[in-house]
């Protein structure tokens, strides 16, 4: 076996466990503790993510660090969403958190190390 078919196996294996391990955290997410969905429009249909939430100073956060962010990419286009929480549905606009705001809940909320260096927050304002 050549070093490039090695390389070539190793990234394969690499790629398939990455998306193990999403389709795990995708489908177990919904019993996790501060869960909440987020309503986005895109392309004339609403589609439903569920994303970790979490408030800091009366404003929820939720995190998009994962490697499906279709969801972000249709909030930047559309950032009028829907969030619902704890079975409470309500409209919000969705912002990008950056600069000293980004540091600021970056250090507030410690990921853990597996997520820790993809660390990319973004805010709901309502």
């Amino acid at each position: 076996m050549s070093v490039l078919e090695i390389i070539i196996a190793a990234l394969a294996v690499y790629v398939v466990l990455l998306l193990l391990l999403e389709t795990v955290l995708w489908r177990v997410q919904p019993d996790i503790e501060n869960v909440v969905t987020l309503f986005v429009e895109q392309d004339g249909s609403t589609f439903a993510r569920k994303l970790f939430g979490f408030e800091h100073e009366g404003r929820l956060y939720v995190s998009s660090n994962h490697w499906f962010r279709q969801w972000y990419h249709a909030v930047l286009e559309n950032p009028t969403i829907d969030v619902d929480r704890a079975g409470e549905r309500t409209p919000h606009v969705a912002s990008p958190v950056e600069g000293a705001e980004l540091a600021e809940v970056a250090r507030e909320y410690k990921m853990g190390f597996m997520f820790g260096c993809c660390a990319d927050l973004r805010h709901v304002v309502s």
